[in-house]
Order: structure tokens, then C-alpha cells, then sequence
């Protein structure tokens, strides 16, 4: 497992709402977004944002069927995160870290004040 992907599902199974949904979802093999909402006392757009926080964890799969969401768990992630946690697989860096590179926190934009200057100075 990646360590971008680990720190992914760590930090989505931090929260003990989405622990608690994933824990649902799977033992009941799989639920519909409305049977998740009838099981937690949320608004279905807290419940929906933990849903797709979820999926892009890769913790969980959303399938459509008709007009419903069908959500069930991802076993192998699950199983992949544990054998990382227990230290039987290991957390690999990313392509850009192996390659000796800093991965940035976050990118950012130039300021507009200094782009402002760069055209000046260009002109």
C-alpha cells in the first residue's frame, strides 16, 4: 500500500461516524444510501459526504441499481490497510518521493500582488 493511500483510509476511519457507516455496511454485505440514513440520526448531506469520503478511501464501492446507490465494503482495502497497521505489508512512498523529490504539502498559487509585478516587469 502507498502511504498516500494509507494516510487516505487512516484519516477517513479517524472519524467515528464513517468508522461506524463502514462497520454497517459491512455487517450487513451491503446497504442502499437510504438504509444508511435510517441507521444514524444525520442530515443525508452529512451522510453523504461521509459516503463519498468513504469511497474516495477506497473503503467502499457505490454501485447504482435502478435509482438507488447501493454501497458495500472493499475487503481487499480493508485487508490491505490492516496487513500495513499489523506491519506484514509495507507502506511504500509514492513515485515522486522515490524518486527523491519533495512532495509539497500543498501547491500553491503565486500571489496576485507578485503576479501583477511579473507582467509589469515583462512589459
Amino acid at each position: 500500500m502507498r502511504d498516500a493511500d494509507f494516510v487516505k483510509v487512516a484519516k477517513a476511519l479517524a472519524d467515528p461516524t464513517r468508522f461506524r457507516m463502514l462497520q454497517e455496511i459491512r455487517s450487513k454485505g451491503s446497504l442502499n444510501c437510504s438504509q444508511v440514513c435510517n441507521c444514524f440520526p444525520l442530515s443525508q448531506p452529512t451522510i453523504s459526504h461521509h459516503i463519498k469520503t468513504l469511497e474516495a478511501a477506497g473503503l467502499i464501492t457505490v454501485r447504482k441499481e435502478g435509482q438507488y446507490h447501493v454501497l458495500t465494503a472493499c475487503e481487499s482495502r480493508l485487508n490491505a490497510f490492516t496487513r500495513a497497521v499489523e506491519g506484514e505489508e509495507p507502506v511504500t512512498a509514492n513515485a515522486s518521493q522515490t524518486a527523491g523529490e519533495e512532495t509539497p504539502a500543498k501547491a500553491r498559487k503565486p500571489k496576485a500582488a507578485a503576479t501583477r509585478k511579473a507582467r509589469k516587469a515583462s512589459t
